[in-house]
């Protein structure tokens, strides 16, 4: 299910994205990923949000699965912060850029929950019995080094970002920041529930040879 949830939200993001750039005629990765969720000028603000939802829906059921899978304090750990930045994804689904104050609040909320999630990924990693793969390792990697860059950023007087000016000439490292830690996010995620499923699937090939024994 959580994949079917990734997929989902890859799919809304990648059409909203692709709409909005050809519309404006600048580089995707200069459009911010939140003014794609802006109902009065976007045109696919609906698919946007809907997707984030999918996309919160997948990170919260993949560490759910997390907890109830692997009983020791780290991997609960990382299950309950990964639940808390799915549902920090969902919530900027529900507030867009529209409610701006609450979805300056959700989406700080997002970026310091991933942080710390990725954080706690890369110490699971070096453990001997790590719930983490090689993958999913380089991709916290990824997200921590993007997440620290926007954290620097982030004016915390507004919780919002400098705006990038001529994004038609120039590079927005804000906007291709953001975008960076989606995908990391997304793909996080779609490799946490196939290792998930292996992981299962491998306990109950092992369940069967212990019960025919």
């Amino acid at each position: 299910m959580s994949l079917a949830a990734a997929a989902i939200a890859s799919l809304g993001v990648a059409s909203a994205l692709f709409v909005e750039a050809n519309s404006m005629q600048v580089n995707m990765f200069n459009i911010r990923p939140d003014m794609l969720g802006d109902y009065m000028n976007s045109r696919l603000a609906v698919v946007f949000n809907l997707s984030l939802l999918a996309a919160g829906a997948c990170l919260f059921l993949g560490t759910v699965a997390i907890y109830f899978t692997f009983p020791d304090p780290l991997s609960r750990a990382i299950a309950v912060v990964g639940s808390l930045v799915g549902l920090s994804i969902a919530l900027m689904g529900v507030f867009p850029i529209n409610f701006l104050e609450w979805h300056r609040k959700v989406s700080t909320f997002y970026l310091l929950g991933s942080l710390v999630l990725h954080l706690l990924c890369f110490a699971d990693f070096f453990r001997t019995q790590s719930t983490m793969t090689r993958v999913v390792f380089g991709l916290s990697v990824l997200a921590i080094m993007t997440s620290f860059n926007l954290i620097f950023m982030l004016d915390w007087t507004l919780l919002d970002f400098p705006p990038c000016e001529d994004i038609a000439n120039h590079f927005c490292w804000v906007s291709s920041s953001m975008w960076v830690l989606t995908q990391a996010n997304i793909l996080w995620c779609v490799c946490l529930g196939l290792s998930m499923r292996q992981h299962i699937v491998s306990q109950q090939s092992l369940s069967s040879r212990f019960a025919a024994a």
